[in-house]
């Protein structure tokens, strides 16, 4: 639920994933080639000199005729001007508007001004400049007094009259010039606040369409009409009369939002460029059919030059992007239907990864999950990128990987701590209250050790050769990823008072409680005596654990029991401050290694074959030899079945169980297997006989290299 809420957090952080989330997912996937039918015409450095025009735009306009000229010689498709003719000039204008006219395929970029508080905080593009920044609003009384409240006006600009009849239609491109701003990732495709006006490159890309024959001829100018249908889109009335592809068209190019984010095809200069002065001059070719796009594109150096912003590919060696290459881009995207799209809102997926990963936190507590969420985060990564690559999509990913994951990670191990720690806490608890005769034993808090409950134990130390138990919880995790901390406080309450009134009926001593494992141990007693005390308390819990679990309403709690003897030491161990009583020693590791012998056997209580030694009242049975885990020494195991009072009752699968068990130490495999198999077919159930059938089976086809007899497992 944490990891959840952080996803929902994290998401407002729009300028995290907009600053760093998106310009990595551009950064990964690299340039793309861009469409081959966009040239730009730059009015670059080069042209400068060689025109002896310098910077000042008003200085171009003389050359723009012959270009034009060039242009329709060589059979362009379209050809934008992202230039503002705001100021007549009698000696170029004629010129100029006759070659438009005599083109016929003329597209130029209105001035856009956009004013905080009237005048005030003035934007505009190139010509669009200071010097045609008239108020956006009248005001009354001392013009110099400021005004109360922010107001925002956008307005624009018309050409010249004489240029605006000559070209073939107009419309706007407006972005801010900001030194605040950063990267251009969004553009407007309309402008709400000037009645709908399509920007340029929807008009280009229309009139393309046109030229194309995928769209139908509309009554010019289209700038017009397109406002009309953007109008009618919005109130749903009036759909223009086209087919259904073409209305597939329409309906994404106008009728969705007016922004898109632009998918960048590279750097600065990452289309097509040839410079101004060598299309003036005749020199570049191959232009028939293109789009071309005229406007101010520096290639070397653009520092504080106006018109030019940063983008996502931005950085000391490419500079900023010229605003005519960032029309081309949207144009471009138009083109190919590749705009950034996001194809859910950004809460919802970093909740979705959010819920994800505390599930993977949750079902898998400490480094398991950590892993595990690790491996999905990358994998979300990698689909993120592959789909920003492949389809365009954008998925947050600096909000889930910096923010979501790491935090998830430092909630999910506090609150496993803080879980473990309420968990012991609870279990010593429920000890010292079931159980007042171990009170001398136990801490009196979680950890803690008093001098008056343990005067007689916490400062010394005491060897005893012994009997140990051990008892574990067969998938004890897996159960205890089901139920709250409180549930599972309940359920081993109950669980802890059903196992531990046998070891206490029969003078056995909890040396250690820990979550689904308990320990106890026997000793000061003739070894006789503690060896019939352990196994009739091993057989006594067995069958309270049997009934608790037909009582209970939870999932059975399946408990495995080893027994083992040999030398122990008893006391405590200090940590820091605090004090914990233990039973230490080599018994205690190996009564834990055959306690988890149960797992491959598939029995409930197993002892070391010493235990079974002069037991009358107790029925055992060998089931072989094993080396375990982190012990070279074999260990010879007998099952501890049950108790008995005058003679032992003879029991025919034990018999074939023996005889089997001898031959598969001998190594006579196929007489092994026909005797578990008999076996087996007495008892179906038979944990042993199954296993050592399976392995008879395995090393008749693939036997040892070198057999002693022994099983060796390669696990607890």
């Amino acid at each position: 639920m944490l990891a959840l809420t952080a996803g929902s957090l994290s998401n407002t952080l729009t300028d995290l994933e907009l600053s760093m989330g998106l310009d990595w997912l551009f950064d990964i996937r690299g340039p793309q080639k861009p469409p081959s039918d966009v040239v730009i015409v730059a009015m670059d450095e080069t042209s400068e000199n060689r025109l002896g025009v310098g910077q000042d735009l008003t200085r171009w306009r003389r050359f723009h005729a012959d270009l034009i000229r060039q242009l329709h010689k060589q059979e362009a498709s379209l050809i934008v001007f992202d230039l503002q003719f705001i100021r007549p000039h009698p000696a170029d204008d004629q010129a100029l508007a006759a070659a438009m006219r005599a083109a016929g395929n003329i597209l130029l970029v209105e001035c856009v001004q956009k004013f905080r508080h009237g005048d005030q905080d003035f934007y505009g593009r190139e010509e669009c400049s200071d010097t045609n920044s008239l108020p956006a609003i009248s005001r009354e009384g001392d013009s110099n007094t400021e005004l109360p409240e922010q107001l925002v006006a956008m307005r624009k600009v018309p050409p010249t009259p004489t240029i605006a009849d000559a070209v073939m239609d107009h419309a706007p491109f407006f972005l801010i010039n900001d030194a605040t701003s950063t990267s251009v990732r969004e553009v407007w495709t309309f402008f709400d606040a000037l009645a709908e006006t399509p920007s340029m490159p929807v008009l280009t890309w229309y009139y393309h369409q046109v030229q194309a024959r995928k769209l139908p001829v509309t009554p010019r100018p289209i700038s017009s009409w397109l406002t009309e249908q953007r109008r009618n889109c919005q109130n749903n009335t009036n759909e223009p009369p086209v087919d259904s592809s073409q209305k597939r068209l329409l309906g994404k190019a106008i009728c969705q939002g007016d922004s898109r984010y632009l998918n960048y095809y590279g750097p600065p200069r990452t289309f097509r460029m040839e410079s101004y002065a060598d299309v003036y001059e005749g020199k570049v070719e191959d232009l028939k059919g293109k789009v071309i796009f005229v406007g101010r594109a520096n290639r070397q150096f653009s520092p504080g030059k106006s018109d030019f912003f940063p983008t996502p590919y931005s950085d000391s060696h490419t500079g900023k992007m010229a605003g005519v290459e960032i029309m081309a881009t949207q144009f471009a995207n138009l083109l190919e239907d590749s705009f950034i799209e996001i194809p859910a809102p950004g809460w919802i997926i970093s909740s979705v990864f959010g819920l994800l990963v505390a599930l993977l936190l949750f079902s898998f507590a400490g480094w398991p999950g950590i892993v595990l969420s690790l491996v999905f985060a990358s994998a979300y990564a990698s689909s993120a990128v592959w789909l920003f690559g492949q389809r365009h999509w954008w998925l947050p990913i600096a909000g889930p990987l910096l923010i979501q994951l790491p935090l998830s990670w430092l909630l999910s191990l506090a609150w496993s701590r803080y879980d473990l720690m309420c968990e012991r806490g609870r279990i010593l608890e429920f000890v010292s209250r079931v159980f007042p005769q171990w009170v001398g034993m136990l801490p009196a808090a979680p950890g803690q050790w008093t001098e008056s409950a343990n005067a007689g134990i916490a400062k010394s130390e005491k060897d005893v050769s012994g009997l140990c138990l051990a008892t574990d919880i067969e998938d004890y995790t897996a159960i205890a990823a089901q139920h709250s901390p409180r549930e599972m406080w309940t359920l081993l309450n109950t669980y802890y008072q059903v196992l531990g009134h046998p070891v206490v009926s029969h003078d056995g001593v909890i040396a250690d409680v820990t979550g689904d494992a308990m320990m106890a141990v026997w000793f000061d007693a003739p070894a006789t005596q503690q060896r019939r005390a352990a196994c009739l308390a091993a057989l006594e819990m067995a069958a309270a654990v049997a009934s608790f679990n037909l009582s209970s309403s939870q999932e059975p709690l399946a408990t495995r029991i080893g027994l083992h003897e040999g030398d122990l030491t008893l006391g405590s161990l200090d940590a820091g401050s605090s004090s914990h009583y233990r039973a230490i020693g080599d018994t205690v590791n190996i009564a834990s290694r055959i306690q988890g012998v149960n797992k491959y056997l598939g029995t409930r209580i197993l002892a070391a074959q010493s235990i079974a030694a002069d037991l009358e009242s107790i029925v055992t049975r060998p089931v072989g030899t094993f080396r375990v885990v982190g012990r070279a020494e074999p260990l010879n195991l007998v099952e501890v079945v049950g108790k008995i009072s005058g003679d032992p009752p003879s029991n025919k699968m034990h018999a074939l169980f023996a005889d089997g068990l001898a031959a598969f130490q001998e190594g006579r495999w196929p007489e092994a297997t026909r005797l578990f198999q008999a076996a087996l077919a007495l008892d179906a159930n038979d944990g042993p006989s199954r296993f050592y059938l399976q392995k008879a089976l395995h090393y008749s086809e693939m036997p040892p290299l070198a057999w002693d007899g022994i099983v060796v497992l390669d696990s607890k």
